[in-house]
């Protein structure tokens, strides 16, 4: 992968915001947080949300609820430069003042139009992930509170608690179980079979009741847990890259690159090096 293709990653108490000129696919993922998509250049890209397929060009931005299953589609040498928001629902209910907002809150269509008091929140935090904090005129945090804020206003519904009730997923205790396995045992990659004999299921059962209960496969569960440790310890840079393909249970470094790249669009190396936390740019 080229060294000198344009990534800006900035990591915050809200998440993670990254600008990247990405090209080709990413493979179908889930995860927690909320994921907010932006074109600011290049090719339109293709992405695969559900059973949607969805486009994200100048004029309309993804906008993706948890445990959502979603893909970045193949489109061959095509490159788009996108700015991507990966939003702790914590952070998120803080910033719109709501309660419990993983549950409570929910995004009623998958596209937005990037038009008005979004395209110019827009404009702010591209200039300060291009930039840096120490140069930008508004932190990158207050920036992505401002696009959040904006977003929101327009797309976002603030859901009764009726409407959690009624939509609500029966909880398994076999299935809580096995994800509390997955999390205890994510550094050493358990396959599904591993984790339904934990809980004394079949196979075919725990994938069938995971996803009724979760909102997504045993697999992609694992996927976001394992995801999560790596870029944390990434960022953290306590342990070379090596360590963490070691710790997280790849035979070789470059299943892990392969791995990361598939979920990110950027190997570690990049994600490492291209990182500022906290306002602080990481030391190259």
């Amino acid at each position: 992968m080229a060294k000198d293709r344009l990534i800006r990653i900035v990591h915050g108490s809200y998440g993670r915001a990254t600008l990247h000129l990405i090209e080709g696919a990413l493979v179908a993922h889930a995860h927690a947080e909320f994921h907010l998509i932006f074109k600011l250049g290049g090719s339109d890209a293709l992405f695969k949300v559900d059973d949607s397929t969805v486009t994200v060009s100048d004029d309309r931005a993804l906008l993706i609820n948890p445990w959502s299953t979603h893909a970045k589609l193949d489109q061959g040498p095509e490159r788009s430069l996108l700015l991507a928001l990966l939003l702790d629902p914590g952070w998120l209910g803080t910033t719109l003042e709501i309660e419990n907002a993983a549950t409570g809150l929910q995004f009623q269509e998958l596209t937005a139009a990037v038009d008005g008091e979004i395209a110019t929140a827009i404009t702010a935090l591209s200039g300060c992930l291009a930039h840096g904090e120490t140069n930008a005129t508004t932190s990158c945090e207050e920036a992505v509170a401002q696009l959040v804020r904006a977003t929101a206003a327009r797309y976002a519904k603030l859901r009764s608690m009726t409407e959690v009730l009624a939509t609500s997923k029966p909880l398994d205790y076999r299935i809580k179980r096995a994800a509390e396995f997955i999390r205890n045992h994510a550094w050493d990659n358990p396959n599904v079979e591993t984790v339904a004999n934990a809980v004394g299921m079949s196979r075919s059962r725990l994938f069938d009741q995971f996803k009724a209960c979760m909102g997504t496969s045993p697999q992609q569960y694992l996927d976001w847990v394992r995801v999560s440790i790596a870029t944390q310890l990434l960022t953290e840079r306590h342990t070379s890259i090596g360590e963490v393909s070691h710790q997280l249970g790849f035979s070789a470094q470059s299943h892990f690159t392969r791995f990361f790249v598939q979920h990110l669009g950027i190997s570690p190396s990049e994600f490492r090096r291209t990182g500022i936390v906290a306002g602080v740019q990481s030391e190259q």
